[in-house]
C-alpha cells in the first residue's frame, strides 16, 4: 500500500474508531462501557445523559464523525482534481457535501457552518459590488445578464484559463441576443458580463473560515494535505492556506504548522522522538509553553493529562494530550485506544495522530494500523475508489 494511502487510512480511523464515544466527556463511563477496547462502538446517547451532548444519532460503529466527513471531503476535492490541491475544488464539495440538499445528514460545527454562510456571502457581495457598474442598460438588461454570468461560473472549466472561461461567456451572451442584432448593445452586454465576471472571480480566492475559531476543523483535512505537498518547497503556504479554509485566524494557523511539521517529520524520518522535536522546533512561545507542560507529565496517565489541559474540541487542549501520548505509545492500537480513553473530543485528536502513527508504522505488523480496523470502516469501498484516483506522482499544480 502507498504511503499516501496509508496514511490516510490512519487518519480516517482514527475518526471512526473513536466515535462511539465522541464527545462523551466521562472518562470512567467510557471505560466501563468499552474496557479495554473502546474503538468501534455503536454510539449509546443513554451514556451521555447528564454528561456530554449527543449528536451522532442514527449512527453505528464503522461511521465516521463530521470531522471525518471534512477529511473525506478533502479527498474528494483532491481527487477529482488529480491529487493537486485547489482551494476552489475543495469549497465546491464542501459546499456540495455539507449544504442544502448535500448528501451529508448530522451535526454541523460552528466553522462548517460559518464555512457555509462567509462563501454564500462572499458571492453576494461580490455580485453587490460588480452591478454598481454602469454602461448605460437597463436594469432588466442588467439582471437578465447576471444570470449569464453565473451560468459561465456553473459550467467554469479549471483546466483552462481565466480568459478562455471569458470566451464562453461571450458566446452565452451572444446566443441570447434579440432579433434586431444591435452591435452597439451587444458590446455593452459583453463589457458588463465581462466586469461581473471579473468582479466576482477576484472574490474567489478570499479565504472563508471563521475568524474567531481554533477547533480541530482546522487540522482533520490535513493528513492527505501532507502526504502530498510534504517535500514541495511550498509546503508552509499550503498548510497556511488549508487551516484557513475553515479557520481563519492566526491562532489555528499556528497550531496547524505545527501539526503539519508533525506529520511531515514521521514521514520523512519514521522516528516518533523526531516527531516531538518537530513540534517543539516550529512552535511559537505560546505554544512550546504547553509542549514543555505536557512533557513534564510524562509518567502521569493519558487521562489524567486529558483532564489537566481540558478535553475540549480547542486546539491549545488538545496539542498537549497528543505530545503526551506519541511520548507514550509505541504502536498504533495503544495510541488510538489512549486517545478514546481520555475523553472528550478524541475523534478531533485521533485524525492527526492516527495520521502520525500510520506515517510510523504504516498498515500491519506489531505497531502498525490493524487490517481488521480498515476492514470496519463503513466507507471503505468509496474510500478505496478514491484514493485509486489520486496519482502516485500527482501533477504539478498549487
Amino acid at each position: 500500500m502507498r504511503k499516501f494511502d496509508e496514511i490516510f487510512w490512519g487518519g480516517i480511523i482514527g475518526d471512526a474508531s473513536s466515535m462511539g464515544f465522541h464527545w462523551l466527556y466521562d472518562p470512567d463511563r467510557i471505560k466501563a462501557a468499552g474496557g479495554d477496547t473502546p474503538e468501534f462502538h455503536d454510539p449509546d446517547p443513554s451514556l451521555y445523559v447528564g454528561s456530554s451532548p449527543f449528536v451522532h444519532q442514527g449512527k453505528k460503529a464503522g461511521d465516521i464523525t463530521q470531522y471525518g466527513d471534512q477529511l473525506l471531503v478533502m479527498l474528494k476535492a483532491l481527487a477529482k482534481n488529480k491529487g493537486v490541491f485547489s482551494q476552489a475544488e475543495y469549497e465546491k464539495e464542501f459546499v456540495s457535501f455539507f449544504g442544502p440538499g448535500g448528501r451529508y445528514v448530522g451535526y454541523i460545527d460552528r466553522p462548517t457552518e460559518m464555512v457555509l454562510y462567509n462563501l454564500k456571502k462572499r458571492e453576494r457581495d461580490a455580485y453587490a459590488n460588480a452591478r454598481t457598474f454602469d454602461n448605460g442598460l437597463s436594469k432588466v438588461q442588467r439582471g437578465v445578464l447576471e444570470d449569464k454570468v453565473m451560468a459561465t461560473f456553473k459550467l467554469y472549466d479549471e483546466n483552462k484559463s481565466k480568459e478562455q472561461n471569458i470566451e464562453r461567456l461571450d458566446e452565452i451572451v451572444l446566443i441570447s441576443q434579440d432579433y434586431k442584432g444591435d452591435s452597439e448593445v451587444n458590446r455593452k452586454k459583453i463589457e458588463y458580463c465581462k466586469n461581473m465576471f471579473n468582479v466576482v472571480y477576484d472574490r474567489k480566492s478570499d479565504l472563508c473560515g471563521d475568524e474567531g475559531d481554533d477547533q480541530f476543523p482546522a487540522i482533520v483535512k490535513f493528513p492527505p494535505i501532507v502526504a502530498l505537498y510534504h517535500d514541495k518547497e511550498n509546503f508552509p503556504d499550503i498548510i497556511d492556506v488549508v487551516t484557513r479554509l475553515t479557520n481563519n485566524n492566526d491562532r489555528s494557523v499556528s497550531y496547524g504548522r505545527v501539526y503539519a511539521a508533525m506529520l511531515a517529520t514521521a514521514i520523512r524520518t519514521g522516528n516518533k522522538d523526531a516527531v516531538i522535536e518537530a513540534a517543539k522546533e516550529s512552535a511559537n512561545p505560546e505554544i512550546r509553553e504547553i509542549i514543555d507542560a505536557a512533557l513534564a507529565r510524562i509518567a502521569e496517565p493519558n487521562v489524567d493529562v486529558s483532564g489537566y489541559f481540558g478535553r475540549s474540541c480547542h486546539l491549545p487542549f488538545g496539542l498537549p494530550q497528543n505530545i503526551h501520548l506519541i511520548s507514550n505509545c509505541n504502536t498504533y492500537v495503544e495510541a488510538m485506544r489512549m486517545n478514546i480513553l481520555a475523553a472528550g473530543d478524541n475523534a478531533g485528536r485521533g485524525i492527526m495522530i492516527g495520521a502520525i502513527y500510520a506515517a510510523l508504522y504504516g498498515i500491519g505488523g506489531d505497531q502498525g494500523v490493524p487490517q481488521a480496523w480498515i476492514d470496519k470502516v463503513t466507507l471503505k469501498q468509496e474510500i478505496d475508489e478514491l484514493l485509486s484516483m489520486i496519482p502516485s506522482t500527482p501533477e504539478p499544480g498549487c
